[in-house]
């Protein structure tokens, strides 16, 4: 198994147009491709005037792929990473990002979580919001900071750190 890193794509192409781009530019053999999936996929719009699709792939393939990593089929799959799996419900504390994706992971491998959310669901919380945002009352219980999707469900996407 191989996985290419950090192939720049500037338009959203269909998966055969994908494979045979990749295949192109790598100079790999597509009748040697035995099987292959995106393993990741991105926007990179950090320069306006220049937005592009970042993928990863994993190929597998019965040549050797120059420029790729190869890596074990059993380290990709994330979902078979639980061969212990716990004898209870395991309980996640905040419904945010991390929260959120623990419980898919967790799912994904035959796992049902609880998950302890302090919060409303965003269609209450965006009341709440609202509220504070146009009398200034807070709802303690339910605003910016609290339900499901955490802070960044009311933010631009920024994470930010300031000194002052």
């Amino acid at each position: 198994m191989y996985r290419i890193e950090n192939i720049k794509i500037r338009e959203d192409l269909e998966k055969e147009e994908l494979i045979k781009y990749i295949c192109k530019k790598y100079r790999i053999n597509i009748k040697d491709i035995l099987s292959w999936r995106i393993y990741k996929k991105s926007i990179d719009a950090r320069n306006k005037n220049d937005i592009f699709y970042n993928y990863t792939i994993d190929i597998e393939s019965n040549k050797t792929i120059k420029y790729a990593k190869i890596v074990q089929k059993d380290k990709i799959e994330l979902r078979n990473f639980c061969t212990n799996p716990p004898k209870g419900r395991p309980v996640i504390v905040g419904a945010g990002p991390a929260g959120i994706f623990c419980a898919l992971t967790l799912v994904h491998n035959g796992i049902k979580p609880i998950i302890i959310e302090q919060g409303k669901k965003i269609q209450e919380r965006q009341k709440d919001v609202e509220e504070f945002r146009k009398t200034g009352k807070l709802n303690i219980q339910s605003n910016v900071h609290f339900g499901e999707g955490g802070a960044g469900t009311f933010s631009d996407g920024k994470l930010t750190s300031r000194s002052k």
